[in-house]
């Protein structure tokens, strides 16, 4: 016990941090080297890609559906990745390798700040196997080379909560501004960061005595999260003449998750798109309702969804209770899951993280925010659609957990109090 203890001692566990960091990068930057990155910017970015062509080419924030409608502006998607793709695409082509690269250095410094955080929330073992965990865990080392805004979404959710301890620790109002604005560009890179704002004021509120001054900032922090967003929703209001916060997809997915031959993901058990699994009959009769107006569209998609869930609630429950186990196991429909290197990392993280959350049970309002993150996630993705890389901006709180665990089963084996200096 005692070498371990050494390993982490406070003067050392900040250059631990650091190179823990710059291992990550090199096992990501190892991992692009090895699946190698294939395709342009349209081609392997998804609807994020086309939108981004589209900026760069000039023709602003637009979609053609691939080739379905007209190519008009779009609230299809949150604006703030494809603007970066498209700012990429016009500095330095639209091969995707840099992008890739870029994204397994983002990674490093997720990894280093997640250290950071696990040294100020619990000390320097936490911080440095919560890094380590990170660093090592498969599926963000081949992250890299998918290209969804979750990547940036990691970043900003770390940043929030490194500003967000700041201000617990300080009480200073400049880092509650900070995180504000954080939150509502975290917004603009994902729809689902929309409980950011306010699950930090909930850590906030429980980490400290409410007061005066306390409950202006937690004001402050929604209200500056709604400025940042505000442009993008009255654009959408002027371009799309309808009143869209964000982007307009959501009923398409609930539809998408909830109809007469839904599995509760967007795939069929043959790995393919759910669409090609439902009879050309049913397509047929839904794309007769749709016109090139995508709000038009999205109301469209609202009353299919409505209707299957209001008919069949019984369905819809059984899918709800699919879609929890997917989400916490593994998704039979997707064609990666099904690897022993994706759910078996995925398995022990839960369980280590089960255990940290025992053992932080009377440190509880510590990883509040997390609890009402994982929270707030499952129970939005479970009554619509699941996808495996949704629950991404549940990793860093749930290795921090996991860190948690490992340090309160390494004193029940040693039986010691201490496993390292605290930071």
């Amino acid at each position: 016990m005692k070498g371990i203890a050494f390993l982490f001692k406070k003067e050392q566990y900040k250059f631990l941090l650091i190179a823990i960091a710059i291992a990550a990068i090199i096992l990501r930057l190892a991992g692009i080297l090895t699946l190698g990155v294939d395709g342009e910017l349209e081609k392997n970015a998804f609807e994020y890609g086309h939108i981004a062509a589209n900026i760069a080419d000039g023709h602003g924030h637009s979609f053609d559906f691939y080739g379905r409608y007209p190519n008009a502006p779009t609230a299809w998607m949150e604006p703030l990745y494809s603007y970066l793709l498209a700012g990429y695409s016009l500095l330095i082509g639209r091969n995707l390798l840099g992008v890739a690269v870029i994204q397994a250095i983002i990674g490093g410094v997720v990894c280093w700040l997640i250290g950071i955080i696990g040294v100020a929330l619990s000390g320097g073992f936490v911080g440095i196997t919560a890094a380590g965990l990170f660093a090592l865990y498969p599926e963000a080392i081949f992250h890299p080379q998918k290209f969804v805004p979750e990547h940036l979404l990691l970043l900003l959710m770390i940043l929030i909560v490194f500003f967000g301890v700041e201000y617990i620790k300080t009480h200073q109002r400049r880092f509650a501004v900070i995180a504000g604005i954080l939150c509502g560009i975290a917004i603009l890179t994902k729809v689902s960061a929309m409980s950011w704002p306010v699950a930090l004021v909930v850590w906030i509120w429980f980490s400290k005595k409410i007061s005066r001054r306390v409950i202006i900032d937690s004001v402050l922090i929604i209200a500056l999260a709604g400025l940042v967003v505000f442009p993008w929703t009255f654009r959408n209001y002027v371009v799309m003449d309808a009143l869209i916060p964000v982007r307009t997809n959501f009923w398409f997915n609930v539809w998408r998750g909830n109809n007469p031959y839904a599995t509760g993901t967007p795939r069929y058990f043959d790995k393919n798109v759910i669409e090609s699994n439902m009879p050309e009959e049913y397509i047929k009769a839904i794309r007769s309702q749709l016109t090139p107006d995508e709000t038009q569209r999205e109301k469209v998609y609202r009353q299919l969804a409505k209707e299957y869930i209001g008919e069949n609630p019984g369905q819809f429950i059984k899918l709800s209770i699919k879609r929890l186990y997917y989400f916490w196991t593994r998704d039979p429909t997707h064609p990666l899951t099904g690897s022993p290197l994706y759910w078996g990392p995925w398995c022990l993280l839960i369980i280590l993280a089960a255990t940290g959350i025992y053992s932080v049970r009377n440190r509880w309002r510590d990883y509040s925010f997390w609890y009402f993150i994982i929270v707030a996630t499952t129970i939005v993705y479970c009554l619509t659609l699941v996808l495996p890389r949704y629950r991404i901006p549940l990793i860093p709180g749930l290795v921090l957990l996991a860190a948690e665990g490992l340090q309160a089963i390494f004193k029940m084996i040693f039986k010691t109090d201490t496993v390292g200096a605290d930071g």
